[in-house]
C-alpha cells in the first residue's frame, strides 16, 4: 500500500471518535491505536477478527414461570412464530417444561431461547434451582407471572443478580385483565395497566427486591404495551456483538424495534465498504466487479430477513393477523429475499455507477499507485451509499407492512 493511501485510509478512519460504529469499545481503542501508529494491516485485521467474533456470537435466553404463566407463547412471539407453526414451543394449560428446552431462532439460530421449568416444583425446588438449571450458561433471564410474582420468582431473581446477570419481570396475559376491567364505569386501559403494574412492583418491593422493574405484554398483541420497551431494554443490556445479534433477531412488529434494527445494521456498512476497498487496491480487473457483488447480495438478503421479508415470515405474520400474503407483499417494493441475485445486484450496481464509469472503475486499478487508490476510495464510497439506500428502501418496505398488518387489528380480534 503507497504512503499516499495510507494517509487517505488514516484520514478516513480518523473522522470517528473513540468508539467506532459496529465496534466494541476494546476493538474501536485497538482499532484506532493501530491506524495513529500507521499500520493498517493491524487495523483491519481488527475489523475482520470483529467480524467474525459477530458471525459466531451465541446469544442464550432464559425464560422461566409457572404452569400456566405464558412461557412458550412469549418463546414463540419473541422467535416471530405463531403457537401452532412448526417449530413453535409446545402450549397448554398443563405443565410442559419438564426440564431445560432449547428453541432456536428460525432465522438466526445463533439466537437460543430456553424454556426452563418453573422454580419450585418437586422436580426442581428452589434451594437447588440454580444448581440444576446451571444458570451460568444464559445471557440474561425473563421471569414471567400471569399474576402475582411467587416467592420462588423473587428467590430466584436475588440468585440471578448475585450471579452478576440481567433479569427482567413480564406480566404476562394483561389483555385478559383488561378484559375483565371493561365493564366497571370509570374504567380507562392506561389507569388499568398502571394498576397492575403498580401491584406487582410493591409485592416484589414487599419480598425484598430494590427497585423493580415489570413489563406488561400479551401474546395476542405482542407489538403493544410494554413489548417493545422490554425488547429494546434487554437488548441495550448486553455488549456490541450481543446486541447486534439480538436486535436482528427480534420480531419487526414495532416502529421502535424497526428504528432499532435499522440503526444496528447501518453501523456495520463501513466495514463492508472497507472489504470493497481493500480488494479494489489489488490491481486485478473485474476482480473489484466480482467481490462488491457477493458484498451487496450478502448484505442486502440479510437486511431483509433482519426485518421479516422473506416468505416465511411474512407467512408466519400473515397468519397471526389474519390477512393474506398478497396483502403484506403489496407494500414491498424491494426484492424479497429470495429475489436477491447476482444479476439483480449487479443491475443496481450499474445503476449505481452507470455503465462507462464503471468499467474506469475496475480499469483504473491497474494503473501504478496513484490508480489503485482512486480505485478504493470510489469503490468504499459506491459500496457504503448503495447498502445505505437498500437499507433506507427495505426499512421503509418494513414500515408499511406492519402498517398494514395492524390496520383493523382490534377487529380481527
Amino acid at each position: 500500500m503507497t504512503e499516499d493511501s495510507k494517509t487517505h485510509w488514516a484520514d478516513l478512519f480518523s473522522k470517528w471518535g473513540s468508539k467506532l460504529p459496529g465496534l466494541s469499545v476494546e476493538e474501536s481503542e485497538e482499532f484506532q491505536t493501530a491506524v495513529k501508529a500507521g499500520n493498517l494491516s493491524k487495523a483491519i485485521s481488527v475489523v475482520k477478527k470483529s467480524d467474525e467474533l459477530l458471525r459466531n456470537t451465541k446469544l442464550n435466553i432464559a425464560i422461566t414461570g409457572n404452569t400456566g404463566s405464558g412461557k412458550s407463547s412469549f418463546i414463540n412471539a419473541i422467535r416471530s412464530l405463531n403457537d401452532d407453526d412448526k417449530s413453535a414451543a409446545e402450549t397448554g394449560v398443563v405443565e410442559t417444561t419438564q426440564k431445560q428446552t432449547s428453541y432456536p431462532h428460525p432465522i438466526y439460530p445463533n439466537v437460543i431461547v430456553w424454556d426452563l421449568p418453573g422454580i419450585g416444583s418437586p422436580k426442581y425446588p428452589a434451594e437447588t434451582y440454580v444448581k440444576d438449571m446451571n444458570l451460568d450458561q444464559y445471557d440474561f433471564f425473563i421471569i414471567i407471572a400471569a399474576g402475582r410474582f411467587t416467592e420462588a420468582d423473587t428467590k430466584l431473581a436475588k440468585e440471578i443478580k448475585r450471579m452478576g446477570k440481567k433479569f427482567y419481570f413480564v406480566r404476562s396475559k394483561v389483555d385478559i385483565d383488561l378484559t375483565n376491567e371493561q365493564g366497571k364505569r370509570d374504567f380507562t386501559e392506561e389507569k388499568t395497566l398502571q394498576a397492575i403494574r403498580n401491584n406487582c412492583m410493591r409485592h416484589l418491593q414487599e419480598a425484598g427486591i430494590i427497585c423493580p422493574q415489570v413489563f406488561l405484554v400479551t401474546r395476542r398483541d405482542f407489538h403493544k404495551y410494554d413489548s417493545p420497551q422490554l425488547q429494546k431494554t434487554f437488548a441495550n443490556d448486553l455488549n456490541t456483538h450481543k446486541r447486534h445479534v439480538l436486535i436482528c433477531a427480534l420480531p419487526s412488529t414495532s416502529e421502535k424495534i424497526l428504528e432499532e434494527k435499522q440503526k444496528t445494521l447501518q453501523e456495520q456498512i463501513w466495514k463492508q465498504a472497507l472489504w470493497s476497498c481493500l480488494i479494489a487496491a489489488v490491481p486485478l480487473p473485474f476482480l473489484s466487479v466480482e467481490c462488491d457483488v457477493n458484498i451487496l447480495v450478502a448484505n442486502m438478503r440479510q437486511y431483509c430477513k433482519s426485518f421479516g421479508l422473506d416468505d416465511d415470515s411474512l407467512k408466519s405474520l400473515a397468519k397471526q393477523v389474519r390477512k393474506s400474503v398478497d396483502e403484506l407483499k403489496s407494500e414491498i417494493k424491494t426484492p424479497l429475499v429470495k429475489d436477491i441475485t447476482r444479476e439483480e445486484a449487479l443491475k443496481r450496481l450499474r445503476e449505481a455507477t452507470g455503465e462507462r464509469m464503471m468499467t474506469v472503475k475496475y480499469f483504473i486499478s491497474v494503473v501504478p499507485l496513484i490508480g489503485s487508490g482512486i480505485a478504493a476510495k470510489r469503490s468504499y464510497n459506491i459500496t457504503y451509499e448503495m447498502l445505505h439506500t437498500f437499507l433506507d428502501e427495505v426499512t421503509e418496505d418494513a414500515q408499511r407492512v406492519l402498517k398494514k398488518a395492524l390496520e383493523g387489528a382490534e377487529n380481527n380480534q
